[in-house]
C-alpha cells in the first residue's frame, strides 16, 4: 500500500513541517553566541579582580615607603630637637604623621588581603592557597588609548555585539512562526492519492511477491473549509504580540548597547585623563618632597610642609596606580561593549590594534 497526500493551501510548502529542526538549529546559534559572550564577560570579571590585587598590593609598597619616609624625618627632626633647632610642636608634628603613616599601611596590608582572599575564591581556590601574583605584570601596563570617536564605536557595536544579533535574529524567529500561524488560517485543500499492489492469495509458502497487474489506486482532493479556527486564531494572536515583543526587544536591546558603549568610552576617556592628572601630581609631589627633605637637613623646614608633602606624594602615586589599573579595565570593558574583545582557547584575551 502506498498513498501520497500533498496539500495545497493550507499547510503548503515545506516549511511548516521544517520549522522544528529550523527552530532548533537557530537554538544552536543563540547558544553559542550568548556562550561567547559568556566567555567575554567572565574574561573581563578576572581581569578586573587580578588587577585590582595588583593595584592593592601597590598602595601597600607605597605606603610602606611613605612610613619609611615618615620615620626618617621624625628620627632627623628629633636629632634636631636635642640641638634646640626646631620646636616641640614641628616634633610632635612629625611623630604623629609617622603614626598616621604607620596606620595607613596597616590598612593597607588589610585590603590587600582581603582582595587577594576574595580572589582565591574567584577562582576556585581555597583560601589556604599561597597564590603569588607577578610583580611585573602591573609594570608592564601601559595607557594604549584607542583613538576612536564615539560614532564609530556605536557603528562597530550595532554590527558586532553577539547579544544585538541574537535579538535581531529572533525578531525574524517571530516574523516566521507569525506567517506559519496565518497559514493555519487556511481552509485545508489536499491532494490524496493510494496505489494497492496485491499478492497471489494462494501462494502460501516463500515470499509473496507483488503482481503488477493485481492492483487498484484511487484520487482525489479533501476539503475542510474550515469553519472552526478558534485555536488556531488564538495562536495567531499570540504569534502576533510575540512578533510585536521581539520588535520592541530589538529596539530596547540597541539603545541598551548605545548607552553601555557611551558610557564606557566617557569612562575610558576619564580614565586617561585622571592617569595624566596623577602623574603631573606625582612629579610635582616628588619635587616638593625633595625641597622638604634638603630644608630639613638645614633645619629650615616646617614640620606641617613635610608632612603635607609627604601625604601628597604617596597619594598621587596611589592614585596613578588606580588610575592606570582602570585605563586597563575601562579599555578591557570598552572592547568587550564593542563586541571585539576575543577570547582565544587558552582564555587569554586578544584586543584590536590601539
Amino acid at each position: 500500500n502506498a498513498t501520497f497526500i500533498r496539500p495545497l493551501v493550507r499547510d503548503a510548502g515545506y516549511q511548516q513541517q521544517m520549522e522544528a529542526l529550523t527552530q532548533a538549529e537557530r537554538q544552536v546559534l543563540y547558544d553559542l553566541r550568548e556562550f561567547v559572550q559568556y566567555r567575554r564577560d567572565f574574561s573581563v570579571q578576572i581581569a578586573t579582580a587580578y588587577y585590582g590585587v595588583l593595584g592593592n598590593r601597590d598602595t601597600v609598597r607605597n605606603n610602606y615607603l611613605n612610613l619609611q619616609s615618615s620615620r626618617r624625618n621624625a628620627e632627623r627632626t628629633r636629632a634636631l630637637a636635642q640641638e634646640g633647632r626646631v620646636t616641640q610642636s614641628d616634633l610632635g608634628r612629625l611623630a604623629q604623621q609617622e603614626l598616621s603613616a604607620e596606620s595607613a599601611w596597616i590598612n593597607a596590608i588589610r585590603s590587600y588581603k582581603q582582595a587577594l582572599d576574595n580572589f582565591k575564591l574567584q577562582l576556585g581556590l581555597t583560601i589556604d592557597t599561597n597564590l603569588v601574583l607577578d610583580d611585573e605584570e602591573l609594570a608592564r601596563l601601559q595607557i594604549r588609548h584607542p583613538e576612536i570617536s564615539l560614532d564609530k564605536s556605536i557603528e562597530i557595536a550595532m554590527a558586532a555585539r553577539m547579544d544585538y544579533l541574537n535579538a535581531q535574529d529572533q525578531l525574524v524567529d517571530a516574523d516566521r512562526t507569525v506567517r506559519l500561524r496565518a497559514n493555519l488560517l487556511k481552509p485545508r485543500v489536499d491532494l490524496t492519492s493510494s496505489v494497492t499492489l496485491s499478492s497471489d492469495p494462494d501462494q502460501t509458502r516463500g515470499f509473496a511477491m507483488p503482481e503488477v497487474d493485481r492492483y487498484n489506486y484511487s484520487a482525489g482532493l479533501e476539503v475542510d473549509p474550515g469553519l472552526d479556527r478558534t485555536a488556531e486564531r488564538n495562536a495567531y494572536r499570540s504569534a502576533l504580540i510575540a512578533r510585536d515583543r521581539a520588535a520592541r526587544a530589538v529596539e530596547q536591546r540597541a539603545d541598551e548597547i548605545k548607552l553601555q558603549v557611551r558610557d564606557s568610552w566617557r569612562a575610558l576617556d576619564q580614565a586617561k585623563r585622571n592617569y595624566e592628572i596623577s602623574e603631573i601630581g606625582v612629579k610635582l609631589a616628588e619635587r616638593r618632597v625633595e625641597e622638604q627633605n634638603l630644608l630639613a637637613e638645614l633645619g629650615r623646614a616646617k614640620a606641617q610642609d613635610q608632612v603635607d608633602a609627604q601625604n601628597d606624594l604617596v597619594n598621587s602615586k596611589n592614585q596613578r596606580t588606580r588610575a592606570l589599573v582602570d585605563h586597563t579595565i575601562a579599555r578591557l570593558q570598552f572592547w568587550n561593549n564593542l563586541g571585539i574583545l576575543y577570547i582565544k582557547d587558552r582564555g587569554q584575551w586578544d584586543t584590536p590594534p590601539e
